[in-house]
């Protein structure tokens, strides 16, 4: 199963759009499963009258959660986490060996052992007729320990002459079972498992990396949907700019027509009108930039229902003041951060790898022992049954010690496991630096961001009562058509820096959450899995291990 994304939430234009695109299900609390030709919906609708597509902010972050395709990659992770887990439980695994074998004999001989002459060297053919089965089964310990069982038969043996040997054919059977155990090098429950405990905090580690990789598909989305509002309030600005300069020409032409005017004002007119028309053009253009980045985050640029469809944002900028602490945020930011859980499970794994390579410093000092018993007949049967009567019996027992001399191979793994732990210790401090210094960034762009829009808001007024002024002087005659343009172009600035103050604020704020690692919560997304724990509790285990 997939790691599951749920929104705790209900949106029914995401569902309805969710229909029409075929890419997810209907309901918004239900598992991001992967979209199939099969399970898509069957929906037809006729999208030749749809120019608009109306989205909010968390309309656009749902649709890239759900489309993103850098979140359908990270989602496959954790399933191929999950099979490297399988992989590394496999080696507990009984393992059936079965070998047969037919072995027919015409060999000639002048050994009278074998044929039974008591005088003379004549050439004799020897045969021998022999069928043998071996059946074993072998399983690793999670002591280090090897059982095996093992069966071997031979059904049938037949040769001739047999001069001394009267049970002919004949048939023998054994079974031995023994067990094979490390005491020192390679024993332990521990060092036996070490790499399925290596294997499941990868697992951990592939969710917490589709988290942050959450985390920055929701931040890009948020960034690229303000970025769509600042464009758009750009053209709004821009034609209230070519309004003006309309208004302006005009009244140019009307002076011009009754001699009030020199002509040349008229042309003044025109090269403004020229220039906010070229404002305007240009401000259409980033507009299709910005809503083609956003359909690329949201996976829609290639959709051929929607890839020319204009996105019209429904959430505006607003500007609310915002308390925030670097102290506090610093300590939420490494509290929730991905990053930090995850150098915890490399430090985890690190550590794991220490003791394995400690453990191979070791001398191998084993014992082994087992018993057996054997049969003999006539028959494949009655040399069974001899076997299974325990009368033919033995036990065994051995010690075996092996000392390498200078080891270096192990010596040098182990000194390499130390350092790579290092390694990651140090890392990890790296990490927790780069998250502060991000942490202080935004929060300072913040505080940022609300100095300019004071600033803005201040010099939009002024800029707002210059154009004023300077259009009272132009009718009574004090002033030009030039400063006239040069005013409105200065309030058409104004206005904009305003705007993207405004829209800067809201982007701060978002990029905020996503450094703060709280993004997904505030959006009321989880991300489930049976085995991911982030809790503070888990981080310091994982540390202390």
């Amino acid at each position: 199963m997939f790691p599951k994304i749920k929104v705790e939430a209900k949106n029914s234009y995401v569902e309805a759009l969710g229909d029409i695109l075929k890419i997810a299900p209907t309901e918004m609390t239900k598992v991001m499963n992967d979209y199939t030709e099969e399970n898509a919906p069957d929906v037809q609708f006729n999208m030749s009258d749809m120019k608009f597509l109306n989205l909010t902010l968390k309309d656009s972050m749902i649709l890239a959660l759900r489309n993103n395709f850098d979140i359908r990659i990270a989602r496959m992770d954790p399933i191929i986490k999950e099979n490297d887990i399988r992989v590394a439980k496999s080696v507990f695994d009984p393992i059936l060996t079965i070998t047969g074998e037919r072995d027919v004999e015409e060999l000639p001989t002048v050994n009278t052992l074998t044929l039974g002459l008591t005088s003379g060297f004549e050439i004799s053919e020897f045969k021998r007729n022999r069928n043998t089965l071996q059946a074993t089964v072998a399983k690793l310990l999670e002591t280090g320990g090897t059982f095996t069982l093992d069966f071997n038969t031979v059904p049938h043996v037949f040769i001739d002459p047999s001069p001394f040997n009267p049970l002919n054919p004949q048939s023998t059977a054994s079974i031995e079972a023994k067990i094979k155990q490390p005491l020192l090098k390679n024993a332990g429950i521990f060092y036996n498992r070490s790499n399925i405990y290596i294997a499941r905090n990868d697992k951990k580690r592939s969710i917490l990396e589709l988290k942050k990789t959450a985390i920055d598909v929701l931040n890009t989305a948020q960034k690229a949907y303000w970025e769509l509002v600042k464009a758009v309030e750009e053209l709004r600005v821009r034609k209230k700019s070519l309004e003006r300069a309309k208004d302006l020409l005009k009244k140019n032409k009307i002076q011009v027509e009754v001699g009030t005017l020199a002509p040349i004002e008229l042309l003044v007119a025109e090269e403004g009108l020229s220039s906010q028309l070229e404002g305007v053009v240009v401000a259409e253009n980033s507009i299709k930039d910005r809503e083609d980045d956003l359909k690329l985050v949201m996976n829609l640029s290639n959709n051929s229902l929607l890839s020319d469809v204009s996105i019209a944002p429904l959430d505006k900028a607003s500007f609310h003041v915002h308390k925030v602490s670097f102290q506090e945020s610093i300590k939420t930011a490494l509290s929730n951060r991905p990053e930090v859980f995850q150098q915890g499970l490399d430090i985890a794994n690190a550590r794991i790898k220490v003791r394995q390579q400690k453990n191979q410093l070791l001398p191998n000092l084993d014992i082994e022992t087992g018993i057996s018993y054997h049969g003999m007949g006539s028959n494949f049967g009655n040399s069974l049954d001899s076997a299974f009567s325990e009368q033919f019996q033995r036990e065994f027992f051995g010690v075996a010690l092996e000392i390498p001399l200078g080891n270096r191979e192990a010596r040098s793994n182990y000194t390499k496991a130390k350092l790579e732990e290092k390694q990651t210790v140090f890392n990890t401090r790296k990490i927790e630096q780069v998250i502060v210094v991000e942490v202080r960034k935004a929060v300072r762009q913040i505080k940022t961001n609300v100095e300019r829009i004071k600033a803005s808001k201040k010099a939009k007024e002024l800029s707002q009562e210059r154009l004023d002024a300077e259009e009272k002087k132009y009718k009574v005659g004090r002033s030009t058509s030039l400063e006239v343009i040069r005013a409105q172009e200065d309030l058409a600035v104004a206005e904009g820096r305003a705007t993207n103050a405004l829209v800067d604020y809201q982007i701060s704020l978002g990029n905020l959450d996503a450094v703060l690692g709280t993004i997904l919560e505030k959006n009321s997304i989880i991300i489930e899995d049976e085995h991911y724990l982030e809790s503070n509790q888990h981080r310091n285990n994982l540390n202390n291990n």
